[in-house]
């Protein structure tokens, strides 16, 4: 699902600090309740460093988001877009990734190389804060 870009937010980013304020803005968005789960979002970067979309690719657990190559990618392959960063949230409020998190990352990566997709970052964000595991 494609969500929209936060009003008053430019499509620009220069740095992590830019896409994990967006996107807490997204997470904000969800009411209380729906902020308990965990979030995974594939956000497409076009040549200029602008926002080209932003896409809820799931919606998991408290603790967890099950994904395949084939649905982080999907969208950006269909766009022909060639960079990408990921984001989810912690609802535990706990920034550290853990050991899934970093293998999923390292997977996501590779299988971006061999279709000619950048990651530039996977960020991880709470309701207040943020922290790139790239």
């Amino acid at each position: 699902m494609t969500v929209r870009l936060p009003k008053g937010e430019d499509k620009n980013i220069s740095d992590s600090g830019d896409m994990a304020r967006i996107m807490q803005k997204v997470l904000w968005r969800q009411n209380r309740h729906h902020r308990n789960k965990e979030y995974f979002w594939t956000i497409g970067i076009g040549p200029t460093n602008d926002i080209d979309y932003i896409e809820l690719v799931t919606i998991g657990t408290r603790n967890r988001n099950i994904l395949a190559p084939v649905d982080v990618f999907s969208l950006a392959v269909s766009k022909k877009c060639t960079k990408v960063i990921f984001c989810h949230n912690h609802p535990s409020g706990k920034l550290e990734p853990s050991k899934s998190d970093l293998k999923f990352t390292d997977e996501m990566e590779r299988a971006g190389a061999i279709l000619g997709i950048t990651m530039l970052d996977h960020i991880i964000i709470t309701e207040t804060d943020y922290i790139s595991i790239q």
